[in-house]
Parts: C-alpha cells; structure tokens; sequence
C-alpha cells in the first residue's frame, strides 16, 4: 500500500520506546500561532511527532561550537542548554519551541512538538441502504483513546470475494470523512467481500480485515413524508413513502412496520405489519377518541434479508369524533 501524503513519507515514532533522539522533518512553512511564535521570514517551524509517555531528547543543532543556548516556549525559558530534554511527553507538551542564543543572534531552530498516539484498528461498520447498487461504512477508533490528537489517514477498500478485484470505497460527498461508498456490488455472490481499512498518522499505523456479506446487512433508509391522512371515529389512515436511497422498490420490493404510542415514550408500543408489501398506508381501528397518538414507520426487505431500518420520526395525530 503506497501512502501519497508528504507526511507519511517521513520516518514514523515507534509507540513502544524508551529513549529516543527525533529527527527533525520539515513539513511545512508556517503554522497559525499568534505573533510572539511566529517564525521569521524564511525560517520555517519543523514538526516533531511524539507518542505521549515517551522521552525526547531534541539537539539544537544549528548552534556554534560553545554558544551559550536556551529554549523557549511562547516566550517562557523551558530549559537551559542545547538539548531539550522531556522525559514523558504530555499532551500538554505540545506548541512551538524556540531554540535561541544568549549572544542575542535570531532563533537558531524552531519546532513544533506533536504529542499524540498511534492509531487503533478501526471499528468499522458496513450496511446496505441501497440495495443492490451501493453499500455504506462508517468507521471510529476502537480503543479507548478514541482521539489521536494527530491528522489522521484512513485507506479503505474492498475486495470482490469471486473475482479478487480490489475497488476503493469512495468518501460520500458533504458527509463526514468516516463514511464511503461501496459501488461496485454483485448481487447474490457466492462469496462475501472482504473490507481492508487502514488509519496510518506519524506514530504508526494500524489495519483491520472484515467479512461482508451484501445480503445478510441489508438496511434500509427509514420511510419519508409519514403523514396522517384522516382521523376520525377511532380510527386513522397513515401514509408514507419508500425511502429515496431504495432504488428499485418494484424489482426489491420492501414491506412495512407501523407502531403507535400515546404519552411518553416510555409508554407501551403497538405494532401492526402492513400485510401488502406494495401498499404505503394502512387503517388502524379502535383508537380512543380524544386521545393523541404517535405514529412511526419501519422499512423491511420483502424476504427478510438483514435488519430492517430505524423507525421515521414519530408523527402525531389526535383521534376525534364523528
């Protein structure tokens, strides 16, 4: 696996160490810190990435043989000498360094320390709304240290179980960059995809494989424009429409849930199953008069595959007289 960001073609921190000396990598040319850490023109900040814990011996090596040197952080003395010396990074730790001479020269080195932590392997989740054209993954940290505190890269991508062609899983435009596209599905294949999710920052990285059958995680999207339609005499007439991400209703058809509460939601729930797959409404009788009621809708796969989706947002309708 190549990694294309400049970042990662730099030498990583190793999680597990106890003394280690940081090769200082430029990375960039400027930082947004207020003025007092500013770098003068022409002399950029070096990025230092440090796993939290471990010891950093940093050198300020741009001084003269024998010059008297100090280092600094937002204008506070931090230690006196040449090396910079911390024996557990804390987050804390973090911000730009400034190595300076007592003979009044410019900064001699700048630096920006990184504390952070590697990445875990991923806890990823995939479903199917779309059935058969595309399929969904989300994807967190799984430790308990769910924030890196680095920039963090996830590479993710699948592999056809028949054919063992590899397809990237796309980001999914104006959404967060922890959920992709799976867009090149066979139906009913006779072997399940396999996953390959990777988090990679400057302290490492970490990989997780997972099995992915298309039909056993079929989900749809929840119905939409739930409405009542009429209400009166114990009685009312609730419509919905397929969900939008459904493609092919007529080819993969979906039937329906309907449950209703009064009260909180606390209180108990009844459920009625649409008993025609192809209808969006339904009657339901012997409701108390006077009496406000919520209703949802839930979306099944006509033949059971999967799970079927959350319920739509309650939509509220009071039962009234002839």
């Amino acid at each position: 696996m190549q990694m294309s960001s400049p970042m990662f073609r730099h030498s990583m921190c190793c999680w597990h160490y106890t003394y280690a000396y940081i090769a200082l990598v430029i990375l960039r040319s400027g930082l947004c810190q207020d003025s007092s850490t500013q770098p003068p023109k022409g002399r950029p900040i070096r990025d230092v990435y440090v796993a939290v814990g471990s010891e950093v011996k940093v050198l300020c090596d741009g001084a003269a043989d024998g010059e008297q040197v100090e280092w600094r952080q937002t204008g506070s003395l931090v230690m006196s000498g040449s090396l910079l010396h911390l024996n557990s990074t804390r987050l804390e730790d973090g911000g730009v360094y400034t190595c300076h001479s007592l003979s009044g020269r410019d900064h001699i080195l700048q630096m920006d320390l990184k504390p952070g932590y590697p990445p875990s392997p991923p806890n990823i989740s995939c479903w199917v709304a779309s059935y058969p054209l595309k399929a969904l993954c989300s994807w967190s940290q799984t430790s308990q240290m769910t924030n890196t505190y680095l920039p963090t890269q996830y590479i993710i991508t699948y592999r056809d179980g028949v054919s063992g062609t590899i397809y990237p899983c796309h980001i999914v435009p104006a959404s967060p960059d922890t959920l992709c596209e799976m867009k090149t599905l066979q139906v009913l294949a006779s072997r399940p995809y396999i996953i390959n999710i990777t988090a990679i920052n400057a302290l490492g990285s970490a990989t997780k494989l997972m099995s992915f059958d298309l039909e056993e995680n079929v989900r749809p999207d929840p119905p939409v424009n739930v409405r009542v339609v009429a209400s009166q005499g114990r009685r009312v007439l609730v419509k919905w429409s397929h969900p939008p991400s459904w493609p092919h209703p007529v080819l993969f058809p979906l039937k329906y849930k309907v449950r209703y509460y009064w009260g909180s939601t606390r209180e108990p729930r009844h459920t009625v199953e649409v008993e025609s797959y192809d209808s969006l409404m339904i009657t339901l009788d012997n409701l108390k008069v006077g009496r406000t009621y919520h209703f949802q809708v839930s979306a099944h796969e006509l033949l059971d595959s999967g799970t079927g989706s959350a319920w739509s947002e309650p939509v509220s309708a009071t039962v009234l007289r002839r």
